[in-house]
């Protein structure tokens, strides 16, 4: 193996064990992700032993709390802005519109290949892994057209480093069968490959491309892009410190404050579980004289006779403070999960009402959880757009993107110019959609329609909702307007129909008869409406209290008689 070969595998080893840390904590969230089955051990000095003679439990919750964080993600509305102060709007919305059908186009490609959309995939690496990789290599095919040819990676099976400025080199790795290393690089590189396959290297630096299988070079090529292609955003979540144990927080996940809590639930449910078993057959206390005449078999046994003597015999074993210490430490345990992660509001298991203040409160408390995944994902897209635009400019020639039947074609003068790529996440959330409409509806009279627009209601579009409101109210003030407006719009097409035309001409006489009254009286017409009032907020939810009491998402285990009775 030349030197050089050697060097750039032992840049990859090396930069391995300095991720360790990192990777060993992925590893770890990944088997809460997966649902490891859980296996109580026993206390030290033997922890590394499996507990006997227990029914171990493994809860769904760190899956469902995973889970429900990559749906709050994937559910947000991507806003997609590019702003450049010396560009028109026509060349602006141009870019935005090659980057939507991109969007489509990639993962039209992964849907033909069995794979999983791009969006779903980073919202994942975002949740679990802290870190969202990807690889870009848009190029031609031999026909000559575009091949959208973005892979996002497992950041589990990366490693990049940097100059000080910017990325040196990247290295995915990837687990690949016999059959698919036959039909990518030949059957010639698959001679030494078992049937669990064989592991691929995919490095990129700024002048080459080298593909290692089993760290035997099996392709070599120019990088024909001068850098390399790898886009990478890392969660702005965890310690930023640089001492040796605080590395592997740099990028958490969502698991990182409640990670051990977890294992703890799952520890509390097998215990639980444990002791309703063993109160079919629990260990008993045998009373006597003497306190050493035990039985020689079990005492337990239907249509089972026992002889004792008088003062004597069978009780159970004294467990009611392990169960009261048990349920104790469940609800602690359940305490904090929940302020570390969501609310039973973002579950949908409420059962009361809340106050627009009190719904506002618990979507604060979600966005602080979500809000650094927002971060991650907003910077990888605008990264990757960047990117995909670069790639296409070098490529020096025009091509048609987008669905079949409304494909565009894109030149190199239409990506580019001076501007700047800005992703908005939006929340769409019906119960915070109400909360804002009641706390709009309370400042009005004190804050200006344009600043509830904007920072009550954050809405899209704030001048776009103020034309078409003042717009829907001035139909109301005016039913000459509004008959205009319906007329027009039953006519603006090419070849309106017959009875387009037939209702526009009804609706323009009934204008004219209202103008004429309007006329001879000096005042409103007596056929006309009154219109209907603009709403008051009626039915909306109250802005403070109103709410009832309720359970949470979830309860503690209820007390049994015994306990409640105070017996021991």
């Amino acid at each position: 193996m030349a030197d050089t070969e050697k060097e750039i595998l032992q840049l990859i080893t090396d930069k391995k064990a300095e991720m360790k840390p990192v990777f060993d904590r992925m590893d770890e969230d990944e088997k809460l992700y997966l649902l490891e089955p859980y296996k109580m051990k026993k206390l030290p000095p033997q922890g590394s032993k499996d507990m006997e003679g227990v029914k171990n439990i493994t809860l769904p919750d760190p899956q469902l709390y995973i889970n429900k964080a990559i749906a709050l993600l994937g559910g947000l509305d991507m806003q997609r802005i590019v702003e450049g102060h010396d560009m028109k709007d026509k060349e602006t919305t141009k870019i935005e519109e090659y980057l939507n059908d991109m969007d489509y186009m990639i993962d039209e490609r992964r849907t033909k290949r069995g794979q999983l959309g791009l969006d779903g995939f980073i919202d994942e690496q975002d949740c679990v892994r802290g870190r969202i990789p990807a690889r870009v290599c848009i190029r031609l095919d031999k026909e000559g057209n575009l091949v959208p040819d973005v892979l996002p990676l497992d950041a589990r099976c990366f490693v990049s480093d940097d100059d000080g400025e910017n990325m040196a080199w990247g290295a995915p790795w990837f687990k690949r069968s016999k059959t698919r290393i036959e039909r990518e690089y030949g059957a010639e590189h698959s001679k030494n490959i078992g049937s669990k396959g064989g592991e691929v290297v995919d490095y990129w630096d700024s002048e080459k491309n080298i593909v290692f299988i089993e760290k035997k070079i099996v392709k070599e090529q120019p990088n024909p892009y001068g850098y390399p292609p790898f886009v990478l955003s890392v969660v702005p979540f965890g310690s930023m410190f640089s001492t040796e144990d605080a590395m592997k927080h740099q990028g958490e996940s969502l698991l990182w404050s409640s990670r051990e809590l977890w294992k703890e639930k799952n520890m509390v449910a097998t215990i639980l579980a444990t002791l309703t078993i063993e109160a079919l057959r629990g260990g008993m206390q045998l009373a006597s004289k003497d306190g050493m005449a035990l039985p020689e078999k079990s005492p337990f046994g239907a249509e089972k006779v026992n002889p004792v003597e008088i003062g004597g015999g069978y009780q159970p074993m004294p467990i009611n403070d392990i169960k009261n210490a048990t349920r104790l430490l469940y609800s602690i345990i359940e305490t904090d999960l929940q302020r570390t992660g969501f609310t039973a509001l973002d579950y949908g298991s409420l059962t009361f009402p809340l106050s627009a203040i009190a719904v506002t409160k618990l979507t604060i408390a979600r966005n602080d959880v979500m809000l650094p995944r927002i971060q991650a994902k907003a910077v990888f897209y605008e990264a990757l757009s960047r990117m995909m635009i670069n790639q296409c400019i070098q490529l020096k020639k025009s091509f048609k993107l987008g669905q079949p039947g409304n494909q565009n074609t894109y030149s190199t003068k239409d990506l580019k110019g001076d501007f700047q790529i800005t992703y908005r996440f939006l929340n769409i959330s019906k119960e915070q959609t109400a909360a804002d409409l009641a706390i709009a509806n309370a400042a009005q009279g004190y804050l200006s329609p344009d600043t509830i627009r904007r920072e009550v209601l954050q809405l899209k579009d704030p001048d776009g909702e103020k034309v078409k409101y003042e717009s829907d109210q001035a139909e109301k003030v005016d039913e000459v307007l509004l008959l205009f407006r319906r007329a027009y719009s039953l006519l603006d097409v090419e070849k309106p129909s017959e009875k387009n035309q037939i209702e526009a001409y009804i609706l323009k006489e009934r204008a004219k008869t209202i103008l004429g009254q309007r006329r001879q009286m000096g005042t409103l017409s007596p056929i006309e409406g009154k219109g209907q009032e603009a709403p008051q907020g009626k039915g909306l939810m109250p802005l403070f209290g109103g709410g009832q009491g309720g359970r949470g998402r979830e309860s503690q285990p209820e007390e049994t008689e015994e306990v409640e009775s105070g017996k021991v």
